[in-house]
């Protein structure tokens, strides 16, 4: 009976996680930004043209790339859905579902069947895990790594003593590969997104040596840094070819104040960075309110004073972990001289989730109250929830109204093709993000496939001008169009979609 009702409250765990992650997606209400245009038009050079790359896309530092290992991801989707970015976003959304039944597995294994349920309601309901799964963007699977690394660590953490030869001189079972495999992984996390990655490794390593180094035998290290040697082996192979470009970038970068806080008082940016930790709290688990953020963290502080040495060692070694991982957060980020982008801290609330979970589940075994409990979980579920939000987004699903918006701009391709009736054209965008990565992207694979045909290949004299709305800096629009009066004679002007102007014009082909 017990295995009937974990089995059911699991999969209303998933239905309901399925539910926030899809809805979006199957309305084609998801996000298609330039980078995401830029990915698709990288990942279709690898399926469809067989060029295989060395580097991913650019950081925000100029010489400087990630690693490919994104681009070989999404190539599994895009040729399974023969590039349609609706099927991609299928893909991520599966990778978020999968998260879920992974953070109930990594729950269970630390402190039992509780936990595991805990674990995975919050991963299956938080706001922000929710947007991270429903969105294409490199950053996005983190936390589904996030957790395949604190497996890993259990895995390492399991033997309950230090390491010995076991009964009749039978040494214990080697963890090489699971030190490999967190290698592999801390690997892959670097290369989706490189602040959170490094800082993540450095988290990692520092707990190894702290916590988990008695179950370890330094000839199995070497394994640990295989892995890593595997995920970084292109860019390896990049950096041979090309005269070390993006170490020496790297290091010129870093002679010119890119991590040093000597621009500013200390205190000013510890004050700053715990700022930024402290909104991804209150977005991961107080519905965006500071109030219940704050409420939440003297919760956790108070069962941490007076229960911390009731805490089963498993848990407090995981415990002990996050605040490790945390602090080598707020470190680097005081040493970064710059601003601390939200994807800087994609996987922070798996680790906020899960420290929250950790103390909910010793709550309840230290008072034996289930109405405490209980109470605690049904505000904790209402707030993030958010039912009535909720509601909104099935009568306007996420990212509706937006320019970004995939079916808007789905039906600006749509309405161009059916205005020109079947003539060739030439076209040009105006995005807010400058570039047109999403409408190249779309023109030619939406466009051969619905239309049968790519634009551009004759000059027919018809030209269309795609405008998105900047509404943050609208001048830079009416420059833009200024500097084009005389590409053509307007015929026609049309808002399509998401705010999306279409001018259909003749050019002069003398």
């Amino acid at each position: 009976m017990k295995k009937l009702f974990i089995f059911f409250g699991l999969l209303i765990i998933l239905a309901i996680g399925s539910w926030l992650r899809l809805s979006g997606i199957i309305s084609n209400s998801f996000a298609f930004t330039y980078d995401v245009g830029r990915d698709m038009l990288a990942v279709e050079n690898i399926v469809v043209n067989h060029k295989i790359t060395l580097i991913g896309q650019t950081t925000g530092v100029e010489g400087i790339f990630y690693g490919p290992w994104w681009y070989f991801i999404l190539s599994i989707p895009f040729f399974i859905f023969s590039g349609n970015p609706q099927g991609i976003a299928f893909f991520m959304a599966f990778i978020g579902i999968i998260t879920i039944f992974l953070s109930y597995i990594v729950g269970e294994k630390i402190g039992g069947v509780f936990l595991g349920i805990i674990f995975s309601a919050f991963i299956s309901i938080s706001s922000i895990m929710v947007l991270s799964s429903s969105q294409i963007w490199n950053p996005n699977p983190i936390p589904f790594f996030v957790l395949l690394v604190f497996l890993m660590l259990y895995m390492l953490s399991f033997d309950s003593k230090p390491r010995t030869h076991g009964v009749r001189g039978k040494p214990k079972t080697s963890k090489a590969k699971y030190l490999f495999l967190l290698g592999l992984l801390l690997g892959i996390t670097i290369d989706m997104e490189i602040v959170f990655g490094i800082l993540l490794f450095l988290g990692t390593c520092i707990s190894l040596i702290l916590i988990f180094r008695k179950r370890l035998r330094i000839k199995e290290v070497p394994f640990f840094a295989l892995g890593l040697l595997f995920i970084f082996s292109p860019r390896i192979i990049f950096e041979v070819r090309h005269d070390f470009l993006m170490t020496k970038t790297f290091i010129n970068a870093f002679s010119n104040g890119f991590m040093s806080p000597k621009h500013f008082s200390i205190f000013d940016a510890l004050f700053s960075k715990l700022g930024s930790l402290f909104n991804v709290w209150n977005a991961t688990l107080a519905g965006q309110n500071s109030t219940v953020g704050f409420i939440l963290i003297a919760f956790v502080s108070l069962c941490l004073l007076f229960f911390y040495k009731k805490i089963e060692d498993t848990q407090k070694q995981f415990m002990q972990t996050i605040f490790i991982v945390i602090v080598i957060f707020l470190i680097g980020f005081i040493f970064l001289n710059q601003a601390i982008w939200p994807h800087y801290l994609v996987g922070i609330p798996v680790f906020y989730i899960l420290l929250v979970s950790l103390i909910i589940n010793t709550t309840k075994i230290v008072l034996k109250k289930s109405w405490v409990i209980f109470f605690i979980l049904l505000v904790l579920f209402w707030i993030n929830l958010n039912p009535m939000q909720v509601l909104d987004n099935i009568r306007k699903p996420i990212w509706e109204g937006n320019a970004a918006v995939y079916r808007n701009q789905v039906a600006v391709i749509d309405y161009v093709f059916n205005d020109a009736k079947g003539k060739d054209f030439k076209y040009i965008v105006y995005t807010p993000a400058v570039h047109d990565y999403t409408y190249r992207y779309l023109f030619s694979w939406y466009g051969k496939k619905k239309y049968s045909y790519i634009p551009g290949q004759k000059n027919t004299g018809l030209f269309y001008v795609i405008l998105e709305p900047d509404y943050d800096l609208p001048f830079r629009l009416k420059d833009w169009l200024n500097d084009r009066e005389d590409d053509g004679t307007i015929q026609k002007e049309k808002i399509v979609k998401g705010g999306i102007t279409v001018q259909t014009r003749i050019l002069n082909i003398e």
